[in-house]
């Protein structure tokens, strides 16, 4: 059976360090946007990774506080280092995460500028047609013959989500794996209608078969978003 033609968007590269800031000042409303898109638009596959991480640097009084209340929280760290200390976040402690966030203070940053603390969600699934309510047929990893398109984990006919929810801001980092077909141009508006972000135009990729055995090859297009 020839593999479909997929079409991606990558917002923003993961090789730029990049993702969409999202406009909304506090980290709850930020989560809430998150999560009611991931309820309209994506079907998780696996589970949900959740971490909660301080990093060094930035004003040691604040650094301590922050690892003192998570400590009270989440118990200890499972990973520190020169950089960082992190924990595994399980779902009933979000909400009290979150309003500490939101208690931020505006010394709450590193000495760049990022956020001193933030809570990191990664929840990888599959877009969902609206018209069906159930993931997009013909468009997985295993339709696409599990094609690597990168060497940062991304599998064409996947999708996924990483959001950061911080003292400073909060951001949204996506990969998503679109039909190729007639089904592109209302995949993408359904997208755009739910995600608290603006979609760039400037990071989506059709891919199509190459030759049996070599994988795909893809071309940047224009955003179907505005055809």
């Amino acid at each position: 059976m020839t593999p479909p033609e997929l079409v991606t968007y990558d917002g923003l590269p993961a090789a730029s360090g990049g993702a969409h800031g999202m406009r909304v000042r506090r980290a709850a409303a930020a989560h809430a946007g998150v999560v009611a898109f991931m309820t309209r638009c994506v079907e998780p596959v696996g589970a949900v990774s959740c971490t909660f991480r301080v990093r060094a640097g930035g004003c040691e009084h604040r650094s301590a506080h922050w690892r003192e209340l998570v400590t009270g929280i989440l118990g200890g760290p499972r990973r520190t280092d020169r950089t960082h200390w992190e924990w595994g976040v399980r779902d009933d402690r979000i909400d009290g995460l979150l309003a500490a966030l939101d208690a931020a203070t505006p010394v709450d940053v590193t000495p760049h500028g990022h956020s001193l603390a933030a809570l990191v969600v990664n929840a990888p699934g599959r877009l969902i047609d609206p018209s069906s309510g159930a993931p997009y047929v013909g468009v997985s990893p295993e339709a696409a013959g599990e094609f690597a398109v990168d060497g940062y984990g991304r599998t064409l006919g996947a999708s996924g989500v990483r959001a950061t929810f911080g003292t400073a801001a909060s951001s949204l980092s996506l990969w998503l794996s679109f039909p190729g077909d007639e089904r592109l141009a209302d995949a993408a508006a359904h997208v755009q209608a739910h995600v608290p972000v603006r979609l760039s135009a400037k990071h989506w990729r059709r891919w199509s078969p190459a030759r049996p055995g070599n994988g795909y090859r893809s071309v940047r297009i224009p955003s179907p978003t505005n055809p």
